[in-house]
This record gives C-alpha cells, sequence and structure tokens, in this order.
C-alpha cells in the first residue's frame, strides 16, 4: 500500500533511540531518527514498514506516527488501529493532534496502525507497525572470592523483551525477534569511560591497582540498537609500590636521605636498605676465591616507617627496594615490589682533605681564614706552627658530621692561639684525619700569611 502524494512518518516524542526498518520501497519514513536501514527480519510482515522505539523497560509504551501531506493540499486523516480480538481494524481513539496538512499520534503500544488520507479528491491509504522494545542489564559483579593478586572476575547479565505482533491476515500471534537474536546483540565494558571489553563476563587480568574505587559499567545492544546500561565498582586488591627519587641522591657523609612512598593501595610498607655496592661486590669475588658458593646477604637493614629518612654515615654506593603490602582477608595478601633503576645509586662521597698554600687575614671579606677542605671525614686534628716550631692553632674532633661543622670550628684567623695577630709569614700546618669511608687523609706543607691591603 504505497502512497504517491502523502507520507507516514514516524514521531520519536522521548529520549531514546528510534531505529526505522524500511521492508521495502515505501512513502513511510522517522524524520526524528538517530538510526535507520532496511532489515530481512520482517520478510512476513509483508511490505509494511516497521518501527521499533527504544524505550525503559518501567517506561509506559511510546511509540508514535505522524502522516503529513507532501503535496501542500489540506486533507483529512482518520487512524485506525489493528484489533487482535475482532481481527480488523478499529478506529483509533488515543492522543491525536491534526491540522489541515498532518496529523499525529503518541503513546502507541504495540500494533499495526492505518491511516486514511483524504483530500477532497484522492482518498489514500498506509499503514506501519510499532513496536516498543527495551533491553535491561539485570547483574552487574565482582565476586569478592574471584578478586585476587593476578586479577578478577566480572559477571553480567541481561534481559530483553519478548517481541511478537499479530498477522492481520491469520491473528496468529508471530515472534519479531531474530530467532538468533544472541549473535545479534553485542557487550561493552567501560571502565570509567574507557572502552576495555566486548565480553558479557570478562575475566580481568592483571589486577588493576588504585586507591579509589573503579566504576566498570556493562553496556548491552540488541538487534534493533535498544541499549541498557549497569555499573558495578571494583575494590582494588593489589598495590603499586612506587617511591619518589630518593634526596639528596648524593652527597658528602653523614648523608642524611628523605625516601618518599607514593605507593597505590597499601596497608603497610617494608623498605630493605642495600650494604655499598662495592663491598658486596668485593664480598661475592672473595667468596669464589674461597670456593664458597653461599648466596651473599646484600640486605644492611630494613625499616617499617612510611617515608623514612636515614642517614648514610659512611662512603659508599647504595640501592634500596620498596615492598607494599594490601591485606586481603579473603584470597590473601597481595605484594609489589619497586627497585631503584639499574646503575643508579645513593652516592655517598669518599673523604677528602685538602689545604690552601696561603691567605690574607686583612678583613677585606676575601680569603681573610685559612680553611682546610674537608669532606665525609670522620675526625680531624689541625695544628699549625711558626717558623720557629710555635705553635699558633690547633683544632681536633672526633665526631664530624658535616664539612659545614669542620668549616665553622676548625678555621684559622691568623691569631696566635685566638690572640694576638700572627706577623707575616710562612707557616707549617699538618692535618691528619680519619674518613667515613675508614681511610686515613694526611696533609701537611707550607701557609703563606699576607696582610698588606
Amino acid at each position: 500500500m504505497a502512497f504517491s502524494k502523502y507520507s507516514l512518518f514516524v514521531l520519536f516524542f522521548f529520549a531514546g533511540l528510534l531505529i526505522h526498518f524500511n521492508a521495502g520501497a515505501q512513502a513511510i519514513d522517522a524524520p526524528d531518527a538517530n538510526f535507520s536501514k532496511a532489515t530481512n527480519y520482517l520478510t512476513t510482515i509483508d511490505n509494511d514498514s516497521v518501527y521499533v522505539f527504544c524505550i525503559n523497560p518501567d517506561d509506559a509504551p511510546n511509540g508514535s506516527l505522524r502522516a503529513s501531506s507532501v503535496t501542500g493540499y489540506n486533507a483529512t486523516f482518520t487512524w485506525e488501529v489493528y484489533d487482535t480480538l475482532s481481527a480488523d481494524f478499529v478506529p483509533y481513539t488515543g492522543n491525536i493532534s491534526e491540522d489541515t496538512l498532518q496529523s499525529s499520534i503518541w503513546g502507541l503500544p504495540d500494533g499495526l496502525y492505518r491511516v486514511t488520507v483524504d483530500d477532497g479528491s484522492t482518498t489514500l491509504k498506509e499503514q506501519a507497525w510499532v513496536i516498543n522494545n527495551w533491553v535491561k542489564v539485570t547483574k552487574t559483579e565482582i565476586p569478592d572470592t574471584l578478586s585476587t593478586c593476578d586479577g578478577f572476575q566480572i559477571y553480567g547479565d541481561y534481559e530483553m523483551k519478548d517481541l511478537n505482533y499479530y498477522d492481520p491476515y491469520s491473528n496468529d500471534r508471530i515472534p519479531f525477534r531474530n530467532p538468533e537474536k544472541n549473535d545479534y546483540v553485542s557487550f561493552k565494558w567501560y571502565k570509567e569511560n574507557d572502552w576495555v571489553y566486548s565480553q558479557l563476563n570478562p575475566y580481568v587480568t592483571p589486577a588493576i591497582p588504585s586507591d579509589n574505587l573503579i566504576d566498570f559499567t556493562l553496556e548491552v545492544i540488541d538487534e534493533f540498537g535498544c541499549t541498557a546500561e549497569q555499573t558495578v565498582q571494583y575494590d582494588s586488591k593489589v598495590t603499586d609500590a612506587i617511591f619518589e627519587d630518593p634526596s639528596p641522591m648524593e652527597g658528602e657523609a653523614v648523608l642524611e636521605v628523605t625516601f618518599t612512598n607514593s605507593s597505590i593501595n597499601w596497608d603497610s610498607t617494608i623498605w630493605f636498605f642495600y650494604r655499598d655496592d662495592t663491598a658486596i661486590k668485593q664480598e661475592i669475588e672473595q667468596r669464589k676465591e674461597d670456593g664458597n658458593d653461599d648466596p651473599v646477604d646484600s640486605i644492611d637493614f630494613i625499616l617499617y616507617d612510611e617515608s623514612p629518612i636515614h642517614e648514610y654515615e659512611r662512603t659508599g654506593d647504595y640501592r634500596i627496594k620498596l615492598v607494599t603490602v594490601k591485606v586481603n582477608p579473603t584470597t590473601g595478601n597481595c605484594y609489589d615490589t619497586m627497585y631503584m633503576a639499574p646503575g643508579e645509586f645513593i652516592k655517598v662521597d669518599t673523604s677528602l682533605v685538602e689545604a690552601p698554600n696561603f691567605f690574607t687575614p686583612n678583613g677585606d671579606g676575601v680569603n681573610d681564614v685559612f680553611v682546610v677542605r674537608t669532606q665525609s671525614l670522620k675526625s680531624m686534628t689541625i695544628k699549625i706552627y711558626n717558623r720557629w716550631g710555635g705553635l699558633v692553632h690547633s683544632w681536633k674532633y672526633d665526631n664530624i658530621r658535616s664539612k659545614d661543622y669542620t668549616y665553622e670550628h676548625s678555621v684559622w684567623d691568623g691569631s696566635v692561639n685566638g690572640g694576638a695577630m700572627a706577623s707575616p709569614g710562612v707557616y707549617f700546618y699538618a692535618v691528619q684525619a680519619i674518613g667515613r669511608d675508614d681511610k686515613p687523609r694526611h696533609e701537611e706543607g707550607f701557609i703563606h700569611l699576607f696582610r698588606s691591603r
């Protein structure tokens, strides 16, 4: 039943998806549809157009049809609906709006609708099917017993409306969905807003560390493009051990280093501090020479603080590793480990003693004091003598913690034992020190004292 002057349209009056199936060359359209295609599902419904409206399971039927005059002539529109009890068309008495150029009906349940368009000279008839369709996600679940350190299982399930129509020729009730409907249903799992899986029940591996609950949303799309979705939250069972670069990464002993824990989803931390890398290698080589195959214990000590601070008192190259623990009473605790990058060390400087050969204590603010340059020392003694062997300055300390301390207390300002100013000339100095690497450091020589401006 095709029109040449008039068309029958479908209106989409609700916020959802309207799909138009055109089974042949019909004068029927769906101007508000965002998806339209021909289908081979409807060969038994003759050549009538079929429109599928996507609604929510609890919504009232919401199909809509519109007939419009395409010639600009005024027309009278008479609507009918197929009645399964009488097996005939009866007048439609539901929601109708019309003017002289078009007429619409809405809130339509499933069924076959017919319109008669009369412009005074020509009477034409057209009919179309309305199908209200829904999809419902009935389950999204991540069982706690199946969420382990390795991965987790996601389950989903769904229902679809049982779609049927009545053949107006036989009045038989006939299934409308494609008999292979499951082959046409698609699944999309979204992690937050990212599409990640296309299976209904995916197993996710590796597990995802997170301090916050993660939303996984299942979207089910049936063969007509109708959709439904539901969200489940993943409570992470795994941890990700992360620490920032230690600060500082190098310097003289005693070197105070701060370790910052930036791990994800942890309940406790274990920091492993390694011995000096050189000492470890030397012990390995010595054991090889001795024919000893026992492993070398490379761990010096362990700390359990969240972000510990440690003072390195000995010269060397040091590494660390961090182990984080996530407690899971159901499936067992999960662990993760982070090491320093290969070849990367916390470097504690070797010991050093260097003395200048002149200074000018004239009060001009430049080179006014005799300062022994030091680094990573444990103890140091300084003695300065005049040309006759008289001691004019001395300093001794057995627990040096930094070169700043040494500078503050060991300098010679050019006075004789803190009293009168020494005469310009040549003096002899002797420095004896023990480094934080346990190496003795000795230096002696002559220092020139100038006072001229």
